[in-house]
């Protein structure tokens, strides 16, 4: 352990340096003449320097040697802290003046408190915000009516700490706007192993649970150091980019759009920590835990706990329990079932743990769930027809191989005296499915809500009102469903280095955006991405969300090259019964064709099926849909069979693309706006493929590899939204599976 923090504290003054080292390269005067503000009078430095209550921060930014970004040209967010806001952080800090504060950490305060090359005001906010700050971490920002200035006027928090005080906020200045704020903004750069032990106080037998595992050394992961090397052999941008976006034939090989596309700055790790407090283990399980018990006898309890859930013969499959040791001649299950093998992964407890531990850092719920163009609100719908919602829903990986874990806000709610509107929930399942599809039985799941100061440098944790396992209840019930998982979701380091959600979701195409070194756009290298292998001459480019776009959420993936060949770990889903593979995509002229492999473990993939076409879009013949018709039952279904013998679907009834343009992100939908809806379904470009069937085995993972055999130029790019994975047992028309959602 002591070893362990010495590497992580090298690797912290790494980071610093190269924190450092970034900005001495990024505050000068080569940013484009159309960001400017016009020059007035008054920058960030005189805001500090012309209100005396600001003096104190002054100072602080003085000692820092950052007075001279404050008055560089640009269009930057500041939230510096008040007088009696520095006063308090002295006294918690234990320093006499702030000529007590090191240099270095003046120099933090100050970044932690500053958004570069970006206005943020106020009333473009979300009710939850979430952007970096200069230290490249986050600041999230909520705001709710439940919290009011002395006016009744809601109050805007930064990481459950700052206030931004109303009556100040918004105020412009030529380099950009300042919001004065209550408390110094602190940033936790503690590593994950730490910070939770601090932070343990309400839920200390789950803590002493991930200690005697050891799975809290997991959380002692941050940055790959070796990235920050081997990073150079690869251009930091790549442009001439065309994903594709003609309808047109004389357009193809010249129309579409031109990106361009950066490389990932690092190559971070992050966890999210689902606890359980100790009162709710008190209340909810009287029979394993007790007030009144040691923490070992409550660490027997949740030890019996964890066998209750996993003692089952599919269970034992899928983690290899039976799996003879050739060294003992026992089985794991015989060898590693009891208290003294606590940090085997054959143990319950340790499987029962890692569940709760997700592969990727989410700061706040607000970025666990891309819910933008899921139909999951009432206006859209007949009064109260809670039938025809869908509730935004992502999958994501956990530290328990084999498993998957679903994260669900809820708006299709079921019992409305145990579920809350809006709220998020872990392995959720409403069971309000027609009759005659055998999707699983309704299930709450485990309401998540998240404490003040939740997350530090690479982890962060939630509360859990009731523990999660992927037990035989969850395998049957919350998994016998369609899986749909953005293709975001697929890969965590996509997560834990800002690249999935990046930029502004509201703003369309902009060859300003989209094309110049100010791209929020990323090409991700080979060896980038855990169990996926990209091929050098492969450009694996990730497009930023837009709103407007023909994408679950906006965002796509996009393989280009001339020829380009990519393999990746599909995701786990119960094995037992056999599913449809299938992708979501935007049909267009100019895209490419490429042949689909499906493979187990390591061994080479196989070729499934013929070539997928992308240059077709849905009314096309070789498709078969009908669009823009007002077809009765009979002809829909019909017309769903078709599509359905050439291996096609329309896309989901419950999404939709926005047209017009987006200028607001309040409520549930995009309000105040020209935004339109187009429904997936509906439209002849956005509609899905069936790759393959895929039966899964217990204890192997299955791959996909895509291979193109066909481009033109530098088009031709195969397009890829969201995968799906079907249980053939909701297939058929009007189906779960097809579709209904």
């Amino acid at each position: 352990m002591k070893r362990l923090y010495k590497i992580l504290i090298s690797a912290c003054m790494a980071l610093l340096l190269v924190v450092q080292a970034s900005w001495l390269t990024s505050c000068n005067d080569d940013m484009a003449a159309e960001n400017y503000y016009t020059f007035t009078g008054e920058m960030m430095s005189d805001f500090l320097n012309n209100r005396e209550d600001f003096s104190l921060f002054r100072r602080i930014v003085e000692r820092s040697g950052n007075m001279s970004l404050l008055s560089a040209r640009g269009t930057s967010t500041f939230f510096p802290a008040t007088n009696a806001g520095v006063e308090a952080f002295l006294a918690e800090m234990g320093y006499g003046s702030v000529e007590d504060i090191p240099e270095v950490y003046c120099d933090t305060l100050v970044k932690a408190s500053f958004i570069e090359d970006r206005v943020l005001y106020t009333y473009n906010m979300e009710a939850v915000q979430q952007i970096d700050n200069a230290l490249e971490l986050p600041l999230i920002i909520t705001t709710s009516d439940t919290l009011v200035d002395e006016d009744g006027v809601p109050l805007s928090v930064i990481n459950g700490r700052a206030r931004i005080i109303n009556s100040m906020k918004n105020d412009s200045v030529d380099n950009g706007v300042v919001h004065p704020v209550d408390q110094v903004i602190v940033p936790n750069t503690t590593i994950g192993s730490t910070f939770l032990e601090q932070n343990s106080a309400d839920f200390q037998i789950y803590f002493e649970a991930l200690r005697r595992t050891n799975l809290v050394e997991a959380l002692g992961e941050f940055r790959d150091v070796a990235y920050e090397e081997w990073k150079n052999d690869y251009p930091q941008f790549r442009t001439g980019i065309k994903s594709g976006g003609v309808f047109n034939e004389s357009e193809i090989g010249t129309g579409g759009f031109d990106y361009m596309a950066r490389r990932p700055d690092h190559l971070d790790a992050g966890f999210t920590v689902f606890v359980v407090p100790d009162d709710v283990l008190f209340k909810k399980y009287p029979q394993y835990f007790s007030e009144s018990n040691t923490l070992d006898e409550n660490l027997e309890g949740l030890y019996e706990l964890a066998k209750a859930k996993y003692n089952d013969q599919a269970s034992a499959e899928i983690f290899r329990l039976d799996d003879i040791d050739p060294r003992t001649g026992l089985t794991n299950k015989e060898a590693c079932w009891n208290t003294d093998s606590l940090q085997s992964p054959y143990n319950p407890l340790h499987i029962f743990m890692s569940y709760h531990i997700l592969d990727r850092l989410f700061e706040s719920t607000n970025i666990m769930v891309n819910a933008y163009g899921v139909n999951y609100y009432h206006a859209a719908t007949a009064a109260n027809d809670r039938s025809e919602l869908a509730n935004p829903t992502e999958w994501v990986g956990t530290l328990q191989d084999f498993s998957l874990l679903k994260i669900e806000k809820v708006y299709r709610t079921v019992d409305t005296q145990v579920e809350r509107n809006g709220d998020f929930y872990l392995n959720h399942c409403t069971g309000m499915e027609a009759s005659d599809n055998p999707s699983g039985e309704y299930r709450r799941g485990a309401h998540v809500t998240q404490p003040d100061n939740n997350f530090s440098i690479n982890c962060a944790y939630y509360y859990l009102d009731d523990v999660i396992a992927y037990d035989a209840d969850t395998r049957d019930n919350v998994m016998n469903t369609r899986i749909r998982m953005d293709m975001s979701t697929i890969w965590p380091e996509l997560t834990n280095n800002g690249i999935r959600l990046s930029g502004d979701i509201r703003q369309p195409y902009d060859a300003a955006l989209d094309n110049t070194e100010s791209t929020e756009n990323y090409y991700i290298p080979s060896g980038y991405l855990k169990n996926t292998e990209v091929s050098e001459n492969t450009i694996f480019f990730v497009q930023r969300p837009k709103l407007p776009w023909w994408n679950v959420g906006g965002d796509e993936f996009n393989f280009l090259g001339s020829s380009y060949d990519i393999t990746f770990r599909l995701p786990n889903v119960p094995p037992g019964q056999t599913y449809e593979v299938r992708m979501g995509y935007a049909g267009m002229l100019d895209r490419g064709i490429a042949q689909i492999y499906l493979g187990v473990d390591d061994e080479d993939p196989e070729p499934v099926g013929i070539p997928v076409d992308l240059r077709y879009q849905g009314s096309d013949p070789a498709v078969g849909g009908i669009f823009g018709a007002n077809l009765n039952d009979e002809e829909w279904d019909e017309n769903v069979q078709t599509m359905k013998n050439n291996g096609y679907y329309r896309g989901p009834t419950t999404l939709y693309t926005y047209g017009g343009t987006v200028t607001n992100l309040t409520g549930p939908d995009v309000t105040g706006s020209a935004a339109s809806q187009s429904f997936m379904y509906d439209n002849a470009y956005t509609y899905r493929r069936k790759l393959c069937d895929v039966t899964p085995q217990p204890g192997h993972h299955n791959t996909l590899r895509i291979r193109s055999v066909w481009v033109a130029g530098n088009s031709g790019c195969f397009m890829i939204d969201y995968i799906e994975l079907v249980p053939h047992t909701i297939c058929g028309v009007g189906g779960l599976g097809e579709n209904d959602k």
